[in-house]
């Protein structure tokens, strides 16, 4: 990864690389976390879906967007359930045909940053990895994963003091990730997990109310650039 990103800033430099504006960052920012369904960004509630405003684009818009992006080796548009993959325009034009992002049925492509899209997108966010954290509930079962410690026990302390939610005493099982996969690309030399058993309490408005206030949530572990 390191590679990657002295690769990427070389070629930013070098100008070697599309330009990235704001509205082609949307697109790279979009997809830090977690790949996306080419329909969602076609859909009329993308912004729900996405949690976040829209990329502002026309629907004949997106797929050049997407076709300069992978050009520039940012970007990769990829079928789920195959090896299939998309480069050139015609190709994506047809991946957003056969895209459906309907509710509990998502099909056709989707697309995530390479290497040299997620160095890219480090080198005008300054990401913090150690301010970075991630989780994921089955059940009763919950985990908890982030770049540094302190605040692996700050996510913890948080979530497991929720009120709709009773920490069954004893199950916190910790454990040191070296490295850690911080996102499907990138990976970063050490992070820390816990993994603990929640048992669902009994609904109370008001004290879920308190717990937000007295709990905000993370500050951001990475900067919005200014263009």
């Amino acid at each position: 990864m390191a590679a990657a990103h002295m690769r990427a800033s070389g070629l930013l430099r070098q100008g070697l690389v599309m330009r990235v504006d704001r509205r082609s960052f949307w697109f790279l920012d979009a997809v830090v976390e977690s790949r996306e369904n080419l329909a969602v960004l076609g859909s009329l509630d993308i912004e729900v879906i996405t949690n976040r405003r829209t990329h502002g684009l026309e629907a004949r818009e997106l797929a050049p967007m997407l076709a300069s992006l992978c050009e520039a080796g940012l970007i990769e548009v990829t079928r789920e359930d195959s090896d299939g993959r998309a480069r050139s325009l015609p190709e994506i034009e047809s991946a957003f045909a056969m895209s459906q992002c309907k509710p509990g049925h998502y099909s056709g492509f989707w697309y995530g940053l390479t290497s040299e899209g997620g160095a890219a997108w480090e080198s005008m966010t300054r990401a913090d990895w150690s301010r970075y954290s991630k989780g994921w509930s089955d059940g009763e079962e919950h985990c908890l994963e982030a770049g540094g410690h302190e605040l692996a026990e700050e996510e913890f302390a948080r979530w497991s003091s929720q009120p709709s939610r009773v920490l069954v005493p004893g199950s916190a099982v910790w454990k040191v990730m070296q490295p850690w996969s911080a996102t499907y690309w990138k990976t970063v030399p050490l992070g820390f997990q816990v993994r603990y058993w929640a048992k669902r309490g009994k609904w109370d408005g008001v004290a879920e109310w308190i717990w937000e206030r007295r709990h905000p949530v993370q500050r951001p572990w990475y900067e919005q650039p200014e263009f």
